[in-house]
């Protein structure tokens, strides 16, 4: 661990345990049909947070799953989901979408030390980021990426448990929720994240500020290998993939840029980015500046599958 700072390593093994629970993605819905839904949705995760007794430190709500990251028992952890799940539920059926959420399961994975920890701390709130070329992934109203060493917070909002019923009926779209906690503050009808999500402690977990904004944003090869480790495909911006591009061409085909390549260099990248980034044919033709019809006739199979 002497890549390490001491007391990073040490704040972490004295926490936890720590679990990242992510949904698989819903294959013929949405969760989401508005942005008022988002917000419903990040109400309900609030209240089911303090329900269950364990501690978030991460979120990202995308369009058809989620991913958390959690401090507590499994068993906790578990009986927040299915909370979460019922909330849900109830909520959709209500609204003329019944069994919605029937198939949403958790996936569980142990986070194992402190490297790993940020590496999936990055892969959640980086969701948005890699999806949509229009997210800052340090300004996303759907994840908690604006948390971390932000020294212009803002903590505004009212306390829950000040809310008169007919503001609990809002923030809920329900009948009021019993015994809101004072520690959720609500503003607009919207629970502020920073009120559930404890980010202090996840900033504990980092030596400062600069290895924080590197491991999310120039750490690429940790987000393949984590995507990978949760069972899902590498996804990564073009942006991104440019310098491991450069990189690559000028270690291991002796060229100072793509375009000079031949066509057997040109080969050899694509199936470099194919196998080790996982980067779509279109993806291999954008950054490396090769004709796609040359791409595509690299993976075929690839091609067709995205022509349908």
């Amino acid at each position: 661990m002497a890549f390490y700072d001491a007391a990073a390593d040490a704040a972490f093994r004295s926490a936890g345990p720590f679990f990242h629970l992510s949904t698989k993605p819903l294959e013929t819905a949405v969760l989401y049909k508005d942005r008022q839904e988002k917000i419903l949705v990040k109400n309900f995760i609030a209240i089911c947070l303090k329900k269950s007794g364990c501690r978030m430190l991460a979120y990202s709500q995308m369009s058809n799953h989620i991913h958390f990251i959690l401090e507590g028992t499994t068993s906790q952890i578990l009986a927040f989901f299915y909370e979460l799940r019922l909330m849900l539920a109830n909520y959709y059926r209500k609204h003329g979408r019944p069994g919605l959420v029937d198939g949403l399961e958790p996936s569980i994975t142990q986070i194992e030390d402190v490297r790993q920890f940020r590496n999936a701390l990055a892969y959640v709130i980086r969701n948005s980021f890699v999806v949509s070329p229009n997210v800052n992934v340090f300004a996303d109203p759907c994840s908690c990426g604006h948390l971390y060493f932000n020294p212009f917070l803002k903590k505004e909002g009212i306390p829950a448990n000040e809310l008169t019923v007919r503001q609990i009926k809002q923030i809920t779209s329900s009948r009021p929720v019993a015994d809101l906690p004072a520690s959720l503050y609500i503003k607009d009808g919207e629970v502020q994240d920073w009120s559930f999500v404890d980010y202090e402690q996840a900033m504990s977990f980092y030596d400062n500020a600069r290895q924080f904004v590197f491991s999310v944003l120039k750490n690429v090869e940790a987000h393949v290998e984590t995507a990978i480790k949760y069972g899902e495909t590498p996804q990564l911006a073009d942006e991104e993939l440019i310098p491991v591009v450069f990189a690559y061409c000028k270690k291991q085909l002796m060229a100072e840029r793509p375009g000079v390549l031949d066509k057997a260099g040109r080969q050899k990248l694509a199936i470099f980015l194919k196998n080790d980034y996982y980067a779509s044919n279109g993806q291999i033709a954008r950054v490396a500046g090769i004709p796609l019809s040359e791409v595509n006739a690299l993976f075929p199979l690839v091609a067709k599958a995205q022509i349908r």
